[in-house]
């Protein structure tokens, strides 16, 4: 049987994927960490997901506009559909690369997540 998820769980071991952690690794387990620390990351996950769901709609909305268009044979939206599809699709990896760049900026470098 699958364990239950745990709300920052996966943004913490993202964070510190292919790193020992422990007592002598870059940063405490997850079951070393305190309520205070797993709240934060709780909330990292929580905006990383909200930000890509958010993005991830867009891209499929504008995708089946545009599906739609095409098969109408309306040109005209149908270049207004593919214009917002490159606008999603642009969010999309905008919101990726900041996900990344946010949990680095937030608990990289030589502080501990322990908090």
């Amino acid at each position: 049987m699958a364990e239950a998820h745990e709300p920052g769980r996966t943004a913490y071991e993202a964070r510190f994927a292919g790193m020992t952690l422990g007592p002598r690794g870059a940063a405490p387990t997850w079951a070393d960490l305190g309520p205070e620390a797993r709240e934060i990351w709780a909330g990292v996950e929580a905006a990383v997901l909200g930000a890509l769901r958010g993005a991830a709609r867009q891209a499929v909305e504008a995708h089946d506009g545009l599906d739609a268009a095409v098969k109408a044979e309306a040109v005209d939206e149908a270049i207004e559909a593919e214009k917002h599809l490159e606008a999603a699709v642009e969010r999309l990896r905008t919101v990726l690369a900041a996900a990344g760049d946010a949990i680095e900026r937030t608990f990289g470098g030589e502080e501990r997540a322990d908090g």
